[in-house]
């Protein structure tokens, strides 16, 4: 006879299922069918343990007119699929940041050299406070304020390329688009 899912089990499950345990493994625990936590999670609305991942079907038809264009426009973006540039259009139309393979490795670059100015920066900054301490090196109001200056812009360029990271989909893949490559 098999194991009855009670409220209590269910609660554990849905518990399992938001700290990011896989449906399997929940299935295997609680002695059930992975379609019952699966119906499970949909039930209490969890959607996906990662936020990022695609998780709602849209279906709605096209002409053979749209159609060839959607096929036109998937080779024109080297897109891999349908759905990729669907979701590339949507997504472009409604404000996200979208970013091609090629852009996403432009951005690591980036950020990676700014780090390593930003590690620069501090090594500097630390050496002549060293020096000031010691009776050495005097800055002057200006270089103060020019050192401030570069700190500050540091940290606008370092958020805004942290944004740029943040708002691309799925960041634990390789590129949004992962049939992309180089």
């Amino acid at each position: 006879m098999p194991k009855s899912f009670k409220t209590t089990d269910k609660i554990a499950a849905s518990n399992m299922l938001l700290e990011g345990a896989a449906p399997k493994a929940v299935a295997a625990k609680f002695g059930v069918h992975i379609s019952t936590i699966y119906a499970l999670r949909k039930d209490r609305g969890h959607g996906h343990a990662k936020p990022d991942r695609a998780s709602h079907n849209i279906t709605f038809r096209l002409s053979d007119v749209e159609l060839r264009a959607l096929d036109v426009f998937v080779v024109d973006a080297g897109l891999p699929s349908r759905t990729a540039a669907l979701r590339s259009l949507v997504r472009s139309a409604t404000g996200f940041l979208e970013l091609r393979r090629h852009e996403i490795l432009d951005l690591t670059e980036a950020r990676r050299e700014l780090r390593a100015q930003g590690r620069n920066l501090n090594q500097l900054t630390y050496a002549m406070n060293r020096s000031a301490l010691r009776g050495g090196a005097k800055l002057s109001p200006e270089d103060r304020q020019f050192l401030a200056t570069v700190r500050h812009t540091y940290t606008v360029v370092d958020r805004l390329i942290s944004d740029g990271f943040s708002e691309v989909r799925q960041q634990g893949r390789n590129a949004l688009h992962a049939g992309e490559r180089l």
